[in-house]
Protein backbone atom coordinates (compact mmCIF):
# COMPACT_ATOMS: atom_id res chain seq x y z
CA UNK A 1 0.00 0.00 0.00
CA UNK A 2 1.39 3.47 -0.83
CA UNK A 3 -0.10 6.67 0.57
CA UNK A 4 0.23 9.93 -1.77
CA UNK A 5 0.74 12.99 -0.65
CA UNK A 6 1.29 12.21 3.16
CA UNK A 7 4.55 13.23 4.18
CA UNK A 8 6.32 11.28 6.71
CA UNK A 9 4.12 8.48 6.24
CA UNK A 10 4.66 7.21 3.09
CA UNK A 11 7.05 3.83 4.71
CA UNK A 12 4.56 3.22 7.02
CA UNK A 13 1.72 2.13 4.77
CA UNK A 14 3.88 0.80 1.26
CA UNK A 15 4.20 -1.81 0.05
CA UNK A 16 5.77 -3.75 -2.91
CA UNK A 17 5.43 -4.08 -6.76
CA UNK A 18 1.76 -4.50 -7.63
CA UNK A 19 0.31 -7.85 -8.26
CA UNK A 20 -3.31 -9.08 -9.03
CA UNK A 21 -5.20 -10.94 -6.06
CA UNK A 22 -6.31 -14.62 -7.18
CA UNK A 23 -9.66 -14.03 -8.22
CA UNK A 24 -12.35 -14.72 -6.18
CA UNK A 25 -14.84 -17.72 -6.85
CA UNK A 26 -18.23 -16.71 -9.09
CA UNK A 27 -21.04 -15.45 -6.88
CA UNK A 28 -19.40 -15.57 -3.60
CA UNK A 29 -21.63 -13.68 -1.73
CA UNK A 30 -21.20 -11.04 0.28
CA UNK A 31 -21.92 -12.82 3.59
CA UNK A 32 -20.39 -16.10 3.03
CA UNK A 33 -23.86 -18.11 2.24
CA UNK A 34 -26.01 -18.27 -0.74
CA UNK A 35 -27.90 -14.95 -0.32
CA UNK A 36 -31.65 -15.67 1.12
CA UNK A 37 -30.36 -19.27 2.85
CA UNK A 38 -32.22 -20.29 6.11
CA UNK A 39 -29.34 -22.97 6.22
CA UNK A 40 -27.44 -23.69 9.89
CA UNK A 41 -24.40 -21.89 8.93
CA UNK A 42 -20.64 -23.82 10.50
CA UNK A 43 -18.47 -23.32 11.46
CA UNK A 44 -17.90 -19.74 13.09
CA UNK A 45 -15.94 -17.72 11.63
CA UNK A 46 -12.33 -17.26 13.54
CA UNK A 47 -9.24 -15.01 13.12
CA UNK A 48 -5.76 -14.91 13.94
CA UNK A 49 -5.26 -13.08 17.25
CA UNK A 50 -1.57 -12.56 16.57
CA UNK A 51 -1.64 -10.47 13.90
CA UNK A 52 -5.72 -9.13 13.79
CA UNK A 53 -6.60 -10.56 10.85
CA UNK A 54 -5.75 -14.64 8.53
CA UNK A 55 -2.82 -14.97 6.90
CA UNK A 56 -4.44 -15.69 3.57
CA UNK A 57 -5.70 -11.29 4.01
CA UNK A 58 -3.04 -10.13 4.99
CA UNK A 59 -1.14 -11.40 2.23
CA UNK A 60 -3.40 -10.20 -0.22
CA UNK A 61 -2.73 -6.78 1.15
CA UNK A 62 0.48 -6.84 0.79
CA UNK A 63 -0.04 -7.62 -2.76
CA UNK A 64 -2.71 -5.21 -3.63
CA UNK A 65 -2.25 -1.65 -4.73
CA UNK A 66 -3.95 1.03 -3.06
CA UNK A 67 -3.63 4.85 -2.81
CA UNK A 68 -4.35 7.49 -0.64
CA UNK A 69 -4.61 11.21 -2.19
CA UNK A 70 -7.39 13.48 0.20
CA UNK A 71 -5.13 15.79 1.47
CA UNK A 72 -7.95 16.54 4.54
CA UNK A 73 -7.54 13.28 5.97
CA UNK A 74 -4.06 13.44 6.49
CA UNK A 75 -4.15 13.75 10.06
CA UNK A 76 -6.56 10.83 10.29
CA UNK A 77 -4.37 8.89 8.39
CA UNK A 78 -1.58 9.68 10.90
CA UNK A 79 -3.87 8.35 13.60
CA UNK A 80 -4.40 5.17 11.71
CA UNK A 81 -0.85 4.49 11.28
CA UNK A 82 -0.87 4.57 15.15
CA UNK A 83 -2.70 1.83 15.63
CA UNK A 84 -2.27 -0.15 12.42
CA UNK A 85 0.50 -2.17 10.28
CA UNK A 86 -0.66 -1.31 6.59
CA UNK A 87 -1.05 -5.00 6.02
CA UNK A 88 -3.86 -5.40 8.82
CA UNK A 89 -5.34 -1.95 7.85
CA UNK A 90 -6.13 -3.07 3.89
CA UNK A 91 -6.66 -6.36 4.73
CA UNK A 92 -9.50 -4.92 6.92
CA UNK A 93 -10.88 -2.44 4.50
CA UNK A 94 -10.23 -4.48 1.85
CA UNK A 95 -13.89 -3.53 -0.52
CA UNK A 96 -14.35 -1.76 -3.60
CA UNK A 97 -16.33 0.81 -1.83
CA UNK A 98 -15.08 -0.12 1.49
CA UNK A 99 -11.40 0.20 0.70
CA UNK A 100 -8.69 1.36 3.69
CA UNK A 101 -9.88 4.82 2.35
CA UNK A 102 -13.40 4.75 3.47
CA UNK A 103 -12.58 4.78 7.22
CA UNK A 104 -9.91 7.19 6.89
CA UNK A 105 -12.52 9.76 5.09
CA UNK A 106 -15.20 8.62 7.63
CA UNK A 107 -12.46 9.58 10.52
CA UNK A 108 -11.94 12.76 9.12
CA UNK A 109 -15.61 13.56 8.74
CA UNK A 110 -16.91 12.41 12.26
CA UNK A 111 -14.02 15.00 13.46
CA UNK A 112 -15.84 17.45 11.96
CA UNK A 113 -18.41 17.25 14.22
CA UNK A 114 -17.06 17.70 17.45
CA UNK A 115 -17.57 21.05 17.75
CA UNK A 116 -21.22 21.20 17.05
CA UNK A 117 -21.63 17.93 19.19
CA UNK A 118 -19.79 19.15 22.05
CA UNK A 119 -16.92 16.99 22.17
CA UNK A 120 -14.18 17.30 23.97
CA UNK A 121 -10.68 16.55 22.61
CA UNK A 122 -10.49 12.87 24.27
CA UNK A 123 -14.08 12.46 23.52
CA UNK A 124 -13.40 13.40 19.35
CA UNK A 125 -10.16 10.85 19.07
CA UNK A 126 -12.10 7.92 20.81
CA UNK A 127 -15.12 8.59 17.67
CA UNK A 128 -12.73 8.52 15.07
CA UNK A 129 -10.46 5.30 16.40
CA UNK A 130 -14.14 3.89 16.30
CA UNK A 131 -14.72 5.01 13.03
CA UNK A 132 -11.46 3.83 11.47
CA UNK A 133 -12.85 0.26 12.85
CA UNK A 134 -16.25 0.64 11.78
CA UNK A 135 -15.83 -1.65 8.75
CA UNK A 136 -12.91 -3.89 9.56
CA UNK A 137 -13.58 -7.22 7.97
CA UNK A 138 -10.76 -9.67 6.45
CA UNK A 139 -13.73 -10.94 4.16
CA UNK A 140 -13.15 -14.45 5.65
CA UNK A 141 -15.94 -16.74 3.97
CA UNK A 142 -17.93 -18.63 6.30
CA UNK A 143 -17.29 -22.48 6.22
CA UNK A 144 -13.84 -22.41 4.32
CA UNK A 145 -10.70 -20.60 4.32
CA UNK A 146 -11.09 -18.45 0.89
CA UNK A 147 -10.53 -14.87 1.76
CA UNK A 148 -12.86 -12.77 -0.97
CA UNK A 149 -11.58 -8.95 -1.77
CA UNK A 150 -13.73 -6.53 -3.55
CA UNK A 151 -17.39 -7.34 -1.42
CA UNK A 152 -19.32 -5.54 1.27
CA UNK A 153 -18.10 -4.97 4.66
CA UNK A 154 -20.36 -6.53 7.65
CA UNK A 155 -21.36 -4.98 10.56
CA UNK A 156 -22.45 -8.20 12.57
CA UNK A 157 -19.03 -9.60 11.45
CA UNK A 158 -17.17 -6.31 12.69
CA UNK A 159 -18.75 -6.94 16.13
CA UNK A 160 -17.87 -10.74 16.11
CA UNK A 161 -14.37 -10.02 14.89
CA UNK A 162 -13.85 -7.29 17.92
CA UNK A 163 -15.46 -9.83 20.60
CA UNK A 164 -12.30 -12.24 19.58
CA UNK A 165 -10.15 -9.49 19.19
CA UNK A 166 -11.31 -7.60 22.79
CA UNK A 167 -7.83 -8.02 24.44
CA UNK A 168 -5.59 -7.01 21.51
CA UNK A 169 -7.63 -3.89 20.84
CA UNK A 170 -8.30 -2.29 24.13
CA UNK A 171 -4.31 -2.37 24.08
CA UNK A 172 -3.72 -0.76 21.37
CA UNK A 173 -6.54 2.07 21.51
CA UNK A 174 -6.12 2.08 25.23
CA UNK A 175 -9.56 1.56 26.17
CA UNK A 176 -11.34 0.37 29.42
CA UNK A 177 -13.97 -2.66 28.70
CA UNK A 178 -16.73 0.15 28.80
CA UNK A 179 -15.20 1.95 26.14
CA UNK A 180 -15.18 -1.14 24.38
CA UNK A 181 -19.15 -1.77 24.44
CA UNK A 182 -19.98 1.67 23.51
CA UNK A 183 -17.42 1.44 20.39
CA UNK A 184 -19.33 -1.81 19.46
CA UNK A 185 -22.44 -0.05 20.08
CA UNK A 186 -21.29 2.93 18.03
CA UNK A 187 -20.46 0.94 14.96
CA UNK A 188 -23.50 -1.26 15.31
CA UNK A 189 -25.74 2.22 14.50
CA UNK A 190 -23.54 2.07 11.23
CA UNK A 191 -25.34 -1.25 9.82
CA UNK A 192 -26.91 -0.27 6.81
CA UNK A 193 -29.88 -0.20 6.42
CA UNK A 194 -30.78 -0.01 9.91
CA UNK A 195 -34.09 -1.65 10.39
CA UNK A 196 -35.27 -4.69 12.34
CA UNK A 197 -35.29 -7.76 9.67
CA UNK A 198 -32.39 -10.13 10.80
CA UNK A 199 -29.67 -10.24 8.28
CA UNK A 200 -28.57 -13.51 6.32
CA UNK A 201 -26.21 -15.87 8.61
CA UNK A 202 -22.77 -14.82 8.54
CA UNK A 203 -21.13 -17.32 11.18
CA UNK A 204 -21.28 -15.26 14.15
CA UNK A 205 -23.09 -15.02 17.66
CA UNK A 206 -25.38 -12.24 15.91
CA UNK A 207 -27.12 -14.00 13.73
CA UNK A 208 -30.93 -14.29 13.62
CA UNK A 209 -30.39 -10.76 14.49
CA UNK A 210 -31.62 -7.54 13.30
CA UNK A 211 -29.54 -4.42 13.33
CA UNK A 212 -31.82 -3.02 15.90
CA UNK A 213 -31.95 -5.80 17.88
CA UNK A 214 -28.37 -6.09 17.79
CA UNK A 215 -27.67 -2.27 18.93
CA UNK A 216 -30.74 -2.29 21.47
CA UNK A 217 -28.73 -5.31 23.58
CA UNK A 218 -25.68 -3.28 23.02
CA UNK A 219 -26.76 -0.03 24.38
CA UNK A 220 -28.76 -2.17 27.28
CA UNK A 221 -25.25 -3.03 28.35
CA UNK A 222 -24.05 0.40 29.17
CA UNK A 223 -24.85 2.73 32.31
CA UNK A 224 -28.19 4.92 31.27
CA UNK A 225 -25.64 8.56 30.79
CA UNK A 226 -23.46 6.27 28.39
CA UNK A 227 -26.86 5.24 26.54
CA UNK A 228 -27.96 8.74 26.30
CA UNK A 229 -24.63 10.08 24.56
CA UNK A 230 -24.29 6.64 22.39
CA UNK A 231 -27.90 7.89 21.04
CA UNK A 232 -26.78 11.15 20.02
CA UNK A 233 -23.00 10.58 19.06
CA UNK A 234 -24.46 7.41 16.96
CA UNK A 235 -26.21 9.21 14.77
CA UNK A 236 -23.04 11.79 14.18
CA UNK A 237 -21.30 8.58 13.57
CA UNK A 238 -23.85 7.00 10.78
CA UNK A 239 -24.29 9.74 9.08
CA UNK A 240 -20.52 10.55 8.74
CA UNK A 241 -19.75 6.82 7.69
CA UNK A 242 -22.77 7.89 4.69
CA UNK A 243 -22.08 10.89 3.86
CA UNK A 244 -17.97 11.09 4.21
CA UNK A 245 -16.84 10.37 0.25
CA UNK A 246 -19.88 13.50 -0.84
CA UNK A 247 -18.14 15.93 2.13
CA UNK A 248 -15.09 16.31 -0.33
CA UNK A 249 -14.43 16.80 -4.38
CA UNK A 250 -17.17 15.87 -6.96
CA UNK A 251 -14.70 13.74 -8.94
CA UNK A 252 -14.18 11.91 -5.35
CA UNK A 253 -17.85 11.28 -4.65
CA UNK A 254 -18.81 10.06 -8.66
CA UNK A 255 -15.80 7.38 -7.72
CA UNK A 256 -17.35 6.16 -4.46
CA UNK A 257 -20.38 5.76 -6.36
CA UNK A 258 -18.35 3.87 -9.25
CA UNK A 259 -16.93 1.76 -6.00
CA UNK A 260 -20.02 0.94 -4.54
CA UNK A 261 -21.75 0.05 -7.94
CA UNK A 262 -18.37 -2.36 -8.51
CA UNK A 263 -18.65 -3.94 -4.79
CA UNK A 264 -22.59 -4.42 -5.16
CA UNK A 265 -22.38 -6.08 -8.17
CA UNK A 266 -19.25 -8.20 -7.05
CA UNK A 267 -22.27 -10.31 -4.56
CA UNK A 268 -24.76 -10.49 -7.30
CA UNK A 269 -26.52 -7.39 -6.67
CA UNK A 270 -28.15 -6.07 -10.07
CA UNK A 271 -26.96 -2.41 -10.27
CA UNK A 272 -25.85 -0.57 -12.63
CA UNK A 273 -23.27 3.03 -12.96
CA UNK A 274 -26.43 5.44 -14.57
CA UNK A 275 -29.29 4.26 -12.47
CA UNK A 276 -26.84 4.59 -9.32
CA UNK A 277 -25.35 7.97 -10.41
CA UNK A 278 -29.29 9.02 -10.88
CA UNK A 279 -30.42 7.53 -7.44
CA UNK A 280 -27.41 9.17 -5.35
CA UNK A 281 -28.81 12.63 -4.77
CA UNK A 282 -32.25 10.70 -3.63
CA UNK A 283 -29.51 8.73 -1.16
CA UNK A 284 -27.80 12.07 -0.50
CA UNK A 285 -31.15 14.01 0.27
CA UNK A 286 -32.51 10.72 2.59
CA UNK A 287 -29.29 10.87 4.84
CA UNK A 288 -29.90 11.48 8.15
CA UNK A 289 -33.43 11.23 8.35
CA UNK A 290 -33.85 7.29 9.41
CA UNK A 291 -34.48 7.77 12.94
CA UNK A 292 -37.78 6.26 13.99
CA UNK A 293 -36.01 3.01 15.26
CA UNK A 294 -33.58 5.30 17.06
CA UNK A 295 -36.54 7.29 18.81
CA UNK A 296 -38.51 4.18 19.59
CA UNK A 297 -35.17 2.86 21.16
CA UNK A 298 -34.19 6.13 23.67
CA UNK A 299 -38.37 5.52 24.64
CA UNK A 300 -37.87 1.68 25.61
CA UNK A 301 -34.86 2.55 27.39
CA UNK A 302 -36.04 5.31 29.54
CA UNK A 303 -34.94 8.24 27.42
CA UNK A 304 -37.90 9.97 26.60
CA UNK A 305 -36.76 13.42 26.79
CA UNK A 306 -33.95 12.71 25.23
CA UNK A 307 -33.35 14.99 21.63
CA UNK A 308 -31.79 13.32 19.01
CA UNK A 309 -30.11 14.68 16.18
CA UNK A 310 -31.85 15.17 12.91
CA UNK A 311 -30.59 15.79 9.44
CA UNK A 312 -30.85 19.43 9.52
CA UNK A 313 -29.34 19.35 12.97
CA UNK A 314 -26.09 16.97 11.88
CA UNK A 315 -25.64 19.27 8.68
CA UNK A 316 -25.72 22.37 10.78
CA UNK A 317 -23.47 20.66 13.83
CA UNK A 318 -20.66 19.35 10.91
CA UNK A 319 -17.74 20.97 10.20
CA UNK A 320 -18.91 24.27 7.74
CA UNK A 321 -16.59 23.14 4.79
CA UNK A 322 -17.86 19.35 5.21
CA UNK A 323 -21.29 20.77 4.97
CA UNK A 324 -20.85 23.17 1.89
CA UNK A 325 -19.29 20.52 -0.28
CA UNK A 326 -21.92 17.79 0.58
CA UNK A 327 -24.48 20.79 0.06
CA UNK A 328 -22.89 21.46 -3.53
CA UNK A 329 -22.19 17.77 -4.13
CA UNK A 330 -26.11 16.99 -4.00
CA UNK A 331 -26.99 19.90 -6.25
CA UNK A 332 -23.91 18.34 -9.17
CA UNK A 333 -25.34 14.64 -8.39
CA UNK A 334 -28.89 16.48 -9.49
CA UNK A 335 -27.32 18.52 -12.69
CA UNK A 336 -25.44 15.24 -13.01
CA UNK A 337 -28.78 12.83 -13.10
CA UNK A 338 -31.17 15.55 -15.60
CA UNK A 339 -27.98 15.06 -18.37
CA UNK A 340 -27.83 11.31 -18.07
CA UNK A 341 -31.57 10.70 -18.83
CA UNK A 342 -31.86 7.17 -20.45
CA UNK A 343 -28.05 6.89 -21.26
CA UNK A 344 -27.28 3.46 -20.97
CA UNK A 345 -24.35 2.53 -18.03
CA UNK A 346 -21.68 1.97 -20.74
CA UNK A 347 -22.09 5.53 -22.70
CA UNK A 348 -22.37 6.68 -19.15
CA UNK A 349 -18.94 5.34 -18.31
CA UNK A 350 -17.38 6.45 -21.46
CA UNK A 351 -18.87 9.78 -21.10
CA UNK A 352 -18.36 10.24 -17.86
CA UNK A 353 -15.62 13.43 -17.79
CA UNK A 354 -17.76 14.88 -19.79
CA UNK A 355 -21.01 14.56 -17.32
CA UNK A 356 -19.25 15.51 -14.42
CA UNK A 357 -17.84 18.57 -16.42
CA UNK A 358 -21.74 19.31 -17.83
CA UNK A 359 -22.69 19.09 -13.80
CA UNK A 360 -20.14 21.77 -12.68
CA UNK A 361 -20.75 24.25 -15.23
CA UNK A 362 -24.38 23.78 -14.74
CA UNK A 363 -23.98 24.56 -11.03
CA UNK A 364 -21.59 27.55 -11.98
CA UNK A 365 -24.13 28.71 -14.19
CA UNK A 366 -27.62 27.99 -11.89
CA UNK A 367 -25.71 29.32 -8.83
CA UNK A 368 -23.23 32.06 -9.30
CA UNK A 369 -21.08 29.34 -7.09
CA UNK A 370 -17.95 27.82 -7.43
CA UNK A 371 -18.23 23.96 -7.89
CA UNK A 372 -16.56 21.29 -5.54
Amino acid sequence: MQLKSVGHLTPVYQAGPAKSPPKPAENAPADGVQLGSTAEVQPKLHWNKAALVQPKAADLASQAQATFAQTPSNSVAELASRYFSSEEFQALNSGTYHNFEHPIVVADAAGGFAQGMGWSPERKQFIQQVALLHDADDRSQVGSDQVKTGTPARAQVTLEWMDQQKEQLCERFDWKPEQFTEAKALIARTDFPFDDKPRNPMGTKYDGQSPFQVYKELLAELPKAKQAEVLQDGLALRFADQAGFYAGSFDMAVEAVQGLVKELQGVGVPVELSGSLKSTPGFLASTGQDTALDKQLAKELGHEGLRLPDRDDLLNRWDPGMEKRFKTNLAEFNLMAQAIGNTGSEAVQSQLASLKDSARAAYRMTTGNQPT
